[in-house]
């Protein structure tokens, strides 16, 4: 008797654990594979953001402390989605939404502002495929750039932040056609001289290695590879410097919740080599002293004779079940 009460104890626990792995599956595919939830083409608008404290502030992870952390929602159904992050000079964010969708707000305030992303050729794009935006980055020329995967491609926008005007063809690569459909562009960062780093979330390389592309001014385009985390994606990246990157990273499986920074050294890729080695500063999950989400942005603040600031958002895909995040981090000590 004994026995068999444990062999059915057993069984469920089995059925239990594929139910919850099926269930987090579906999960995944549908906030993938919805209808986008996106503003009003050519219209610009004030949406009302409420803010939640979180708790954390002034702990420690590595060589960051959390200066603050909150929760972020709207009633506008189009806010939230936020899959990248770049900080404006006057100490706004801009994010974009996996709708195909910009978020511009300054950390704090009550209010934000939204538009639609404009398409080239003026197609505001029917389905999620053709605005998943990912990455966003400026140029030193004065521009704005945007990632979107699934149609694998990055779109040109003249200035930096909004109306996003285009400015220029889409700009699409033929390595990026062996990128899963969205395993894409989820990270882009622009060094210096205008150089684009361009990562793959989910295109690892037999040694476990991240897929990307390094296109220089002028077009020409060579495979690289990036330090991974291992067991982790990345999903937006960060440049520190003339030769370093920040990534962010992220575990989100529905049944695990986790995040890390990474410190990518491009010296080797920049000299002519093929790899670019990383390594963890800062590593949290669900349940830890930092509030987690799915983080999927990054952006660096740049202080007069400080260490700089850093801003990490979640993407909530549009869900009751998920967070808008914003979380601030002070450097407090140099990264390399």
């Amino acid at each position: 008797m004994f026995f068999m009460m444990r062999f059915r104890m057993f069984v469920v626990g089995q059925y239990g654990l594929v139910a919850a792995v099926v269930l987090a599956a579906l999960w995944i595919l549908w906030t993938e594979l919805r209808p986008p939830v996106t503003a009003a083409a050519g219209q610009r608008r004030a949406v009302a953001v409420s803010i939640t404290s979180l708790h954390g502030a002034g702990t420690t992870i590595g060589p960051f402390r959390l200066v603050s952390a909150a929760a972020l929602a709207s009633p506008e159904k189009s806010f939230g989605g936020l899959s990248g992050l770049a900080a404006l000079a006057d100490g706004r964010l801009l994010a974009i939404t996996d709708a195909g969708d910009w978020v511009m707000m300054r950390p704090g305030a009550a209010t934000a502002e939204m538009g639609s992303i404009s398409m080239p050729g003026g197609d505001p794009g029917a389905i999620k495929a053709d605005r998943d935006a990912e990455a966003i980055a400026f140029t030193p020329d004065g521009h704005t750039l945007i990632s979107l995967e699934q149609q694998h491609r990055t779109l040109r926008f003249a200035g930096h932040g909004p109306p996003l005007s285009p400015a220029g063809e889409p700009l699409y690569r033929t390595d990026t056609m062996a990128w899963p459909p969205n395993g894409g562009g989820e990270s882009l960062a622009v060094l210096g001289d205008g150089s684009l780093v361009w990562i793959a979330e989910n295109s690892p390389t037999k040694d476990g290695a991240l897929a990307a592309l390094l296109v220089v001014p002028g077009g020409r385009t060579r495979r690289i590879l990036i330090g991974a985390v291992s067991g982790f994606s990345p999903t937006d990246a960060a440049v520190l410097d003339d030769t370093h990157l920040l990534v962010l990273h992220r575990r989100y499986t529905g049944l695990e919740t986790a995040a890390a920074i990474s410190l990518v050294d491009l010296a080797p890729v920049l000299a002519g080599g093929s790899a670019a080695p990383g390594r963890v500063l800062a590593r949290w999950e669900r349940g830890g002293a930092w509030p987690v989400d799915n983080m999927e942005g990054i952006a660096i603040v740049r202080r007069a004779g400080k260490l700089p600031m850093l801003y990490l958002v979640s993407d909530d895909n549009f869900s009751a079940a998920q967070r808008t995040l914003l979380l601030q981090l002070e450097v407090t000590a140099p990264l390399k």
